[in-house]
């Protein structure tokens, strides 16, 4: 096993050394892999003390990835060239590894820093990166340099954008007013027979037959004869007209529902990977369907 590499140590051992003017300070900021899943926060700054640069960041895995680093500390580190600032959020992408990879780098803890636990780091973030060479600076990589890290990334301009344009056909329906027949309302008269009883009152003649009421008065035989007049009562009929109900006509707007059915061509893009290509998918939020 190498001997401890003194050269770099976590920033808490510098006092005099602090993050340059300008430069956030990142420790406790939340950590994501290129799954977009986070894994961890940044715990401490590991500096090289020769160059006064950091050189790696110690992260401290989530509770679920650091069960699956149990005995191993629960802390990683990552090389500093190798992170991405997200300076709007308070936030570090490392878009090179996923969640499960970065779980499963070798665990840091407390005075393990060994050229030989650096070097299996490294052969982690670089498939080319067999062994130190004699006479080289081991930190002459992107992977340990800090400006990476710092400074802004160089802008991506419309130079660098290739531009493909997914369409999709959607319904586009309209509306229009046609004639859908009319409405005649025509008066007809009907006839119905009706038949009604009615009381009508007329006089009857009743002769009654009585005996006198005084045997002596004489009277002679002779003829005679009494006048009764005998009324009644006749029916005249006649017709009248009289309302027996208005109807009153109008339109009202009424609104139904009616399907309408399509199949609807969309396009969709398909990316291909030759090599050993990373690709973040970044999907633009910025307007909802």
């Amino acid at each position: 096993m190498a001997s401890h590499n003194d050269r770099v140590v976590p920033l808490t051992q510098l006092p005099d050394y602090e993050v340059a003017e300008g430069d956030p300070d990142v420790r406790g900021w939340e950590v994501l892999a290129s799954d977009g899943r986070s894994v961890g926060r940044v715990e401490e700054l590991i500096v090289d003390k020769d160059a006064m640069k950091v050189r790696y960041l110690d992260i401290g895995l989530g509770n679920d990835l650091s069960e699956s680093a149990a005995g191993r500390g629960g802390h990683i580190l990552v090389p500093i060239g190798n992170a991405r600032l997200d300076r709007a959020d308070d936030r570090i992408f490392v878009d090179s590894m996923g969640s499960s990879d970065l779980a499963s780098l070798p665990a840091f803890t407390a005075g393990s820093i060994t050229r030989d636990y650096e070097s299996e780091i490294r052969s982690r973030f670089d498939s080319s990166f067999s062994e130190e060479r004699p006479g080289t600076d081991f930190y002459a990589h992107d992977l340990y340099d800090e400006d990476r890290f710092y400074e802004p990334r160089r802008e991506v301009t419309d130079e660098d954008r290739s531009r493909l344009t997914l369409s999709e056909e959607e319904l586009d329906i309209g509306r229009s007013m046609h004639s859908a027949g009319e409405v005649e309302i025509d008066k007809r008269v009907d006839t119905r027979h009706v038949r009604e009883d009615v009381p009508i009152h007329h006089e009857e003649v009743v002769i009654e037959h009585r005996h006198p009421t005084d045997m002596r008065t004489s009277s002679r035989i002779e003829e005679d004869e009494v006048h009764i007049p005998v009324m009644e009562e006749q029916l005249s009929v006649e017709r009248r007209t009289v309302p027996r109900e208005e109807l009153v006509v109008k339109k009202q707007d009424v609104v139904e529902d009616e399907v309408v059915e399509a199949d609807l061509r969309r396009e969709r893009a398909e990316v291909h990977r030759q090599g050993d290509v990373n690709i973040r998918d970044e999907e633009d939020n910025s307007s909802n369907r």
